[in-house]
């Protein structure tokens, strides 16, 4: 794992490196809370027949596929990764696209659609944030999260699937649909490219004078396509499928018709290229000049880091997990490596986790779990700076050898501590008593991995009382 791509209401995407072949990939993976809340499996059920849908459809237009998979509970896909951008971040940054540009496109998008729609798959999420573009010029539609096979049982009637901007009338009705509900929503992100912002409709149907009005805002569209271009618009988003196109072959090739009308259509993905790419610089200037806030923390000038025994890896691990899943463990070392505090590796990983409901939880186990309390001992300075949590120090300046209880007195006070600390008081009961001269001081450095001040008093005066 590198970094995190992206995340929205249903997963995140990190951008990772499959070592063996040499590749970057995308892996995509399902929030943890929608994992922890489902009793049916139907989102995982939903997770797993994206991978399907979208690894019957290996074409240009098309992001692949290589891997789905489940670990402890937490499924994930492995995907090509696109070093692109998406077509509703391209538009958020005012880039203007001419008419073959758009075209170009749109056909692309087109293409991708007419090869899922012959392996027996509809997409149902067409939009353009489901539209990559690259610095080639190619499009590639991805994201088939709420894809629709012609295998599945998944959907039934009253089903509202996708996003309703783009979604045909049957769609929203929760109707079975087909390939003519994609050249709908596709129709809708034409008329937005057309237009420059996302049409809007008064009702539930798409009138004549609303595409009317919607081409004539255009700034793009010569004057002599105005009438031709309604005409497109009013068969593709017709509220009645019966009424569009019936392939997304017949979609594009009366799109071509009109933007080469005298010409065999050549496609000019060079030109769509350097728009592209011309947008990416700014999109990536506009980061640079407002950066977050993590990269320009203290610690990460300075260098300090913090270096973390097995022990306390295994806590941070074991609390993460549930929360990211596999990628926990590289979150950890990346936190851990820019980090000058507990404390600041705290937050970090905290902000890996969406939602806030589960960064307090992530918050609260940790503090449950005696992590704060552990020894902490800093060597070197500013950029050598190195902080060590968890190494307890067996060489204490006039210490008596190691204290021998009876297994049972062990087990009273490990069971006495985990009510506070949890799993974790076997290790520590065993660790402090190396360290323990008598029992009042086996008491106090117990005690200190109880994050609770006045839980550390009551766990004291119940352990004399005990023993």
């Amino acid at each position: 794992m590198e970094s995190t791509i992206g995340q929205g209401a249903m997963g995140v995407v990190y951008k990772g490196f499959d070592p063996d072949i040499e590749r970057p990939v995308a892996i995509k993976m399902l929030h943890a809370h929608l994992i922890m809340d489902q009793d049916d499996g139907g989102l995982l059920a939903r997770f797993r027949q994206e991978a399907q849908a979208a690894a019957r459809c290996l074409h240009t237009n098309i992001v692949t596929v290589f891997d789905y998979g489940v670990i402890k509970k937490s499924p994930y896909m492995v995907m090509e990764y696109v070093d692109g951008i998406d077509l509703r971040s391209f538009l958020k940054e005012g880039s203007p696209l001419t008419i073959k540009q758009i075209g170009d496109l749109i056909i692309q998008v087109l293409e991708a659609l007419d090869y899922a729609h012959m392996k027996g798959v509809v997409h149902r999420d067409i939009k353009p944030a489901n539209v990559l573009l690259l610095e080639s010029g190619h499009v590639k539609v991805t994201d088939f999260g709420v894809a629709k096979l012609d295998t599945s049982d998944l959907t039934n009637v009253g089903d509202v699937i996708g996003t309703p901007s783009y979604m045909s009338p049957e769609a929203l009705r929760g109707d079975i649909v087909d390939g003519r509900s994609d050249l709908y929503s596709t129709g809708v992100v034409l008329m937005e490219l057309i237009s420059g912002s996302r049409p809007q409709k008064a009702g539930s149907y798409w009138t004549t004078e609303e595409i009317s009005r919607v081409v004539a805002k255009s700034n793009v569209l010569p004057p002599q396509l105005d009438q031709d271009f309604c005409a497109l618009l009013n068969k593709v988003v017709a509220a009645e499928p019966k009424d569009r196109f019936s392939t997304c072959q017949e979609f594009a090739a009366r799109l071509k018709a009109l933007i080469s009308p005298d010409q065999v259509y050549v496609p000019e993905l060079n030109d769509l290229a350097a728009t592209v790419i011309q947008s990416k610089i700014t999109f990536a200037d506009r980061r640079a000049h407002h950066p977050g806030t993590e990269s320009h923390s203290a610690s990460a000038q300075s260098g300090s880091q913090i270096a973390l025994s097995p022990e306390v890896s295994q806590i941070l691990s074991q609390t993460l997990a549930p929360f990211l899943g596999p990628v926990a463990n590289h979150m950890i070392r990346n936190a851990a490596s820019s980090s000058g505090s507990l404390q600041e590796m705290i937050d970090r990983l905290s902000r890996h986790i969406p939602h806030e409901k589960e960064r307090r939880a992530f918050i609260n186990t940790l503090n449950q779990s005696g992590i704060r309390s552990m020894p902490q001992e800093t060597t070197g300075s500013g950029a050598s700076r190195i902080t060590t949590i968890g190494s307890l120090d067996s060489r204490r300046q006039g210490a008596i050898s190691s204290m021998t209880l009876s297994g049972e007195t062990v087990h009273k006070l490990t069971q006495l501590l985990a009510h506070h600390v949890g799993p974790l008081a076997s290790r520590i009961v065993k660790k402090s008593l190396g360290q323990a001269a008598t029992l009042e001081e086996l008491y106090q450095l117990l005690a200190k991995s109880i994050p609770d001040e006045s839980e550390r008093t009551q766990f004291i005066v119940k352990a004399r009382k005990s023993l």
